[in-house]
């Protein structure tokens, strides 16, 4: 019987001995895992916190930069540069239409404010260009609309030349540009007035175009009536063709064109041809 149980009683044991053999791998490899895992956490948060204070930093340069953007006088405008194709463009009085914008934060400056504040006293003024110069300036591109007529108020005897644009330039009458005579404008001519739309002009040039290209007249003279917008072309001997400005002027010439043999327009001799009735002409022998 103490055989029995002594063989029995080292078969127990070595049975847990070859259990004890078996797990011992398992439990290495678990503490390594959890040492490894533990490891990688740490980096993990390492890591993190590496990568808060960096944005942290940047976040606080970032603040300071507004701070001082916003209330230092570092960015005020303090300096207004005007850059101009042509030399009549009066730098002075841009500078003083624009004195308010002076010490404003470039930050908050509205290129758009400049701009209508400037075509607002100047409406010459075709094209505007605000560049910024930081940290305080701005430089401004201006375009001054190209002279197109002489104007003459027979009403007050006073010269303006008016631009493609329709207003009145501050440069004297110059030699080489057509005249237009103007009736019925009792008032003088103001500098920088508005005086004109540019469609009415351009009507004018293609009125003037097509009687010396088209119908193959001379023009001697343009009359322009204020108050009844009525444009009189001045051709051979005095005659005078009456044009509405208010209705397109290609079909109105275009009676006179399809007219010239009915009326004899080469032959006879005129006092004027009027040509605003639609569909219609009317002409006054001399």
């Amino acid at each position: 019987m103490q055989r029995k149980k002594s063989y029995r009683h080292r078969r127990e044991f070595l049975l847990d001995s070859n259990q004890t053999r078996i797990r011992k791998p398992k439990k290495l490899r678990n503490r390594f895992l959890n040492i490894l895992e533990r490891v990688l956490l740490i980096r993990q948060i390492k890591k993190l916190f590496k990568t808060s204070i960096v944005v942290g930093i940047l976040f606080s340069i970032m603040a300071l930069f507004i701070v001082f953007a916003v209330f230092s006088p570092y960015f005020n405008l303090k300096k207004i540069s005007v850059v101009r194709d042509n030399p009549d463009l009066d730098i002075e009085r841009v500078e003083k239409v624009l004195e308010d914008f002076y010490g404003k934060n470039m930050l908050f400056l509205s290129q758009r404010e400049v701009v209508s504040t400037l075509q607002e006293s100047f409406p010459e003024f075709r094209e505007i260009k605000v560049e910024e110069n930081w940290p305080s300036e701005i430089i401004l591109k201006i375009t001054i609309s190209p002279p197109l007529f002489n104007l003459l108020n027979t009403d007050t005897a006073n010269f303006a030349v008016i631009s493609a644009d329709g207003v009145v330039l501050k440069e004297e009458p110059e030699e080489d540009l057509p005249v237009i005579k103007v009736f019925q404008h009792e008032n003088t001519i103001q500098l920088r007035e508005k005086i004109m739309d540019k469609e009415d002009l351009q009507k004018i040039i293609r009125a003037e175009n097509f009687l010396q290209q088209v119908v193959k007249l001379p023009l001697h003279a343009t009359h322009l009536y204020w108050t009844a917008k009525e444009l009189h072309l001045i051709s051979t001997g005095e005659m005078a063709i009456w044009l509405d400005l208010q209705q397109e002027i290609e079909p109105q010439l275009q009676k006179l064109e399809e007219s010239i043999n009915e009326i004899g327009l080469y032959t006879n001799q005129f006092v004027h041809i009027d040509l605003r009735i639609p569909k219609q002409i009317f002409w006054k022998l001399r």
